[in-house]
């Protein structure tokens, strides 16, 4: 049964819906997920987490690398596969000083409530009106975002880097966290149907 308040929002939208052919209709009564992607991309915002500055001048691996250390004395850790997500050709960095603004869904809150892959995460969240994250955005939120909470863990929605050729190719994703050790920058290896429990959250961008 409806909760009444259910039903009532359903009644409102059914008055307020905008002309509609009846292919139209049948369209969206055969594909009922169609019609979850829709409405969760009407209704449903997650809150903006922070603001994430790009192209601020830091360009090679070294010029990161160099960034890092600084903040060693903080605590601050960068995994060997993250260097090497930096190091690769698909790396690129904004041209001029821009800012994004950055959410964080869980996989539940993207509709997955028992987990999902990769891949779906990727394209739900894309189709709720955000972007994926750029590769420089990875080094630059872990280098900005200096009060994570402790047992904070974010995963980028991103374009993975891929290294070697078939078969035997891996692909890589951002991946950050923070603990009572401080706070920790990895690449790790993530491919289209690596699959990710429902609690765990995502970063996107706003789009402008």
């Amino acid at each position: 049964m409806l909760h009444k308040q259910t039903a009532k929002l359903i009644a409102v939208i059914a008055q307020n819906m905008p002309e509609m052919s009846s292919d139209a209709m049948q369209r969206y009564i055969n594909d009922p997920k169609g019609v979850q992607i829709l409405l969760r991309k009407v209704f449903l915002t997650f809150p903006i987490l922070m603001t994430v500055k790009l192209g601020t001048g830091l360009i090679t691996d070294t010029d990161f690398l160099l960034a890092f250390e600084r903040q060693w004395f903080r605590r601050l850790y960068m995994g060997s596969d993250a260097m090497y997500m930096i190091r690769h050709r698909a790396f690129k960095v904004a041209e001029q000083l821009i800012e994004v603004s950055i959410v964080t869904p869980s996989v539940a809150e993207l509709g997955f409530k028992k987990g999902a892959r990769y891949a779906d995460i990727c394209d739900t969240g894309v189709s709720m009106g955000y972007d994926l994250c750029s590769a420089e955005l990875g080094p630059q939120l872990r280098l900005q975002y200096k009060k994570q909470p402790k047992g904070d863990s974010l995963w980028l929605a991103m374009e993975r880097i891929c290294s070697g050729e078939p078969p035997m190719s891996r692909s890589y994703v951002f991946h950050l966290k923070r603990d009572a050790g401080g706070r920790y920058f990895y690449g790790d290896v993530v491919d289209a149907d690596t699959f990710f429990d429902a609690d765990v959250r995502f970063v996107f961008v706003c789009r402008k």
